[in-house]
């Protein structure tokens, strides 16, 4: 399990742990009832990194719940104290984004006072806006953004900037994700990660055969087509998931809940449940047939891909984004995108699925700890590198040589496997934040060019099994 991981000789401790600063998403708090994917995923990640004894910072709502040291963010009272009922009048923005806004803006006043006084190692950008993502160029390398989503309006604002030149660096949570975004900037990957334990299997057939939807209630998650899709093949289906967009609830589903609700009880194939907690669908998931997942945007992971094979539950979905990369033949039924009649299909073939199969590729794939070990692996690699006082070059990996310790003083590193092409970041001169603005392809020719000698083969630093700053876990 996870032998790649144990092959690259992954820094799992440090004698110094690190003093993290994570920036979360400002409108919702980082709790249960999750608002979405990107607050389970900050949690998590929080807490997992207290766990390993690292000192964390979470800039988020005030109603947050973490392990780690809360921060809040700006609250709607300090911001209605700061513009007034109305607001200025010559912005052209909505009170949401001016909110966002100041809001960050306070935080990144804080985590630069506290980094001038020394007590921020790294910052790590969870948010899904183009201001930290700006405003981050003050710590050049020592600051990350992960890319959770598609390439929304706000971030492609600030990777058309980005791409002129920025020393930070990227991760994505996907293959597809890295793919998504290599136009701009390049980014490590590192697949996003559950709690596998948390989730109890049932690997059982089920005999009375009814499926299961939940997510937010969007038409990017594309409830309706899931509830269509069963009421044309008579298959009963549970709904669960926040009305996160409540014209969509009204005009496409709740039209359709309300024509099966008045059809007799014994015909009846939907029911809403609500919005529920993790533990709530830990206690659905391991009793139905499977799981539908009806995403009609590119999915960048999909977290209710991966807690549904935690639970022993195959899916049946669309290729969508990075599903594939999550479901393999053994674990569920992928089909082209709102084709209704291969989803249809698609009920007859699940059932035949092993539900072993899919709880194996959760603990195999899925688990949250090469998720957390591999952004350490960075961090950690990121500050041996630019010899950011106290990791010094002496503890870095005990089989490195002297003479290649030293080229962590110059130059440039890669990180590579054998299923991608190769990523670099050049990182020379760091503390002086020089520019990266290159895509994939274009290091990959660079580096592999017989007549290239910008790059010396004693300033490369080589992990065997990290492709394309890809985390592998297969």
């Amino acid at each position: 399990m996870h032998s790649s991981i144990n092959n690259i000789n992954m820094i799992k401790s440090s004698p110094t742990p690190l003093r993290i600063a994570i920036i979360a998403h400002s409108l919702y708090p980082i709790t249960e009832p999750y608002a979405g994917g990107l607050e389970k995923m900050t949690h998590l990640i929080c807490d997992e990194l207290v766990d390993k004894g690292h000192e964390v910072l979470l800039y988020a709502h005030k109603d947050s719940q973490t392990k780690a040291t809360l921060v809040p963010l700006m609250t709607d009272e300090e911001f209605d104290n700061i513009i007034g009922d109305q607001g200025p009048k010559n912005l052209s923005m909505g009170r949401e984004e001016l909110f966002s806004y100041l809001a960050y803006q306070m935080a990144f006043r804080d985590i630069i006072e506290r980094d001038e006084r020394g007590e921020i190692d790294i910052v790590h950008n969870h948010s899904l806006h183009h201001i930290p993502m700006m405003t981050g160029q003050v710590f050049g390398p020592r600051f990350f953004t992960t890319f959770h989503t598609p390439m929304f309006p706000a971030l492609h604002l600030a990777l058309v900037t980005l791409k002129l030149g920025t020393s930070t660096q990227f991760t994505s949570v996907s293959k597809y994700q890295q793919q998504l975004f290599s136009e701009y900037v390049p980014s490590h990957v590192v697949y996003n990660g559950i709690d596998v334990d948390q989730f109890k299997a049932n690997l059982e057939p089920i005999s009375d055969e009814v499926y299961f939807w939940y997510g937010r209630i969007c038409p990017e998650k594309g409830t309706h087509l899931a509830i269509q899709y069963c009421q044309q093949a008579n298959k009963k289906l549970i709904i669960a998931g926040p009305k996160s967009n409540q014209c969509y609830f009204d005009d496409y589903v709740k039209p359709l809940l309300d024509q099966d609700a008045n059809l007799k009880d014994t015909d009846r194939l939907l029911n809403y449940v609500g919005h529920l907690t993790k533990s709530e669908v830990n206690q659905y998931l391991p009793q139905v047939t499977a799981m539908l997942f009806t995403s009609t945007w590119d999915e960048p992971y999909g977290l209710t891909l991966a807690e549904s094979l935690a639970c022993g539950t195959p899916v049946l979905g669309f290729d969508a984004g990075a599903s594939s990369e999550i479901i393999t033949p053994e674990t569920g039924v992928i089909v082209p995108k709102e084709d209704s009649e291969a989803f249809i299909r698609g009920f007859e073939i699940i059932k035949l699925i092993s539900r072993k199969a899919c709880r194996d590729r959760a603990v195999e794939f899925c688990s949250s700890t090469p998720m957390v070990e591999g952004y350490l692996d960075l961090y950690y690699r990121t500050l041996q590198q630019i010899q950011y006082p106290p990791f010094e070059i002496s503890n870095l990996r005990s089989e490195q040589s002297n003479e290649q310790s030293s080229s962590f003083k110059t130059s440039s590193f890669r990180l590579r496997s054998s299923q991608l092409n190769v990523t670099q970041f050049d990182v020379s001169n760091a503390k002086q934040s020089k520019s990266v603005h290159s895509k994939s392809t274009a290091w990959q020719n660079m580096i592999d060019s017989p007549n290239n000698n910008s790059i010396k083969s004693d300033h490369v630093l080589e992990a065997a099994n990290l492709t394309d700053m890809t985390l592998s876990k297969e």
